[in-house]
């Protein structure tokens, strides 16, 4: 049965799909952050004629907003909200995504606010760096991530190459030596099988120790448009099949051979 690397394929172009989106969003809140950094807050309620009375009162809230705290908002809506896949990704308006990117309190806060005081100045810009640095740990993790499949990608074609080559002669044509030799070769095939499937553990390991406070399962959100959620174990356990139904015709030729 031959093992097919197409998930492996579509795992690298996924993980480019992700790669760039994040890049995008990463420079996106570094543009923002650079944004709010370089803003000025206001000391005070901004001096303005009263508002209208209307038949159920005064305007307030919103209404009173200064042209700092709207001049943020624009900034934010300009930078993160503009990314290209901004909708098809999220959707959401701007204070589910400030709630989303910067926490309920920082929305609150945004939302009450008249003015942009400096602790409201101070407070947008260190949520914004720190959603610039979970992007770029998120980038990291996906390069390493990139980097793994293709060689545990290489690593499973040199694999079903050497099994290629030991099915070359058929079983019927070897005698007892060769067929103990084959077994034996087919023995060491499943041994670099089981380390090539440990070394893939320890990388998802890895990726949910690193990104455990962003996704609850990095592999599964990388791959949550593919077929497989763990495109390389999957492929991996397909060669161990392919190994398995080699090796078990193998035995019964020792066995069945004088």
């Amino acid at each position: 049965m031959a093992v097919s690397l197409d998930r492996l394929d579509d795992a690298r172009e996924a993980l480019r799909a992700e790669r760039r989106r994040c890049v995008d969003e990463r420079e996106a809140f570094r543009a923002f952050r650079r944004e709010v950094v370089a803003s000025r807050a206001t000391a005070s309620t901004p001096n303005q004629a009263p508002a209208a009375a209307t038949l159920v009162g005064q305007r307030g809230g919103r209404d009173r907003t200064d042209a700092a705290l709207s001049g943020l908002r624009r900034s934010y809506e300009r930078t993160v909200m503009s990314v290209p896949h901004y909708d098809e990704e999220y959707g959401d308006d701007f204070e589910e995504s400030l709630a989303a990117e910067f926490g309920p309190d920082v929305a609150t806060a945004f939302r009450s606010a008249s003015v942009l005081s400096p602790p409201l100045r101070r407070t947008v810009a260190a949520a914004a760096a720190s959603s610039l640095d979970e992007r770029e740990r998120f980038v990291e993790v996906v390069d390493e991530e990139a980097e793994s499949v293709a060689s545990m990608r290489d690593d499973i074609e040199a694999l079903l190459g050497r099994l290629g080559d030991l099915d070359r002669t058929p079983l019927s044509e070897r005698g007892f030596d060769a067929l103990l030799a084959l077994y034996e070769e087919l023995s060491a095939l499943r041994e670099r099988l089981e380390e090539l499937v440990a070394a893939r553990q320890e990388t998802i390991s890895h990726h949910r120790r690193a990104l455990s406070a962003l996704v609850p399962d990095v592999t599964e959100f990388l791959y949550a448009d593919l077929s497989v959620r763990y495109p390389v174990l999957a492929t991996l356990a397909a060669v161990g099949s392919t190994l398995d139904t080699a090796t078990r015709r193998v035995e019964r030729r020792l066995a069945a051979t004088p």
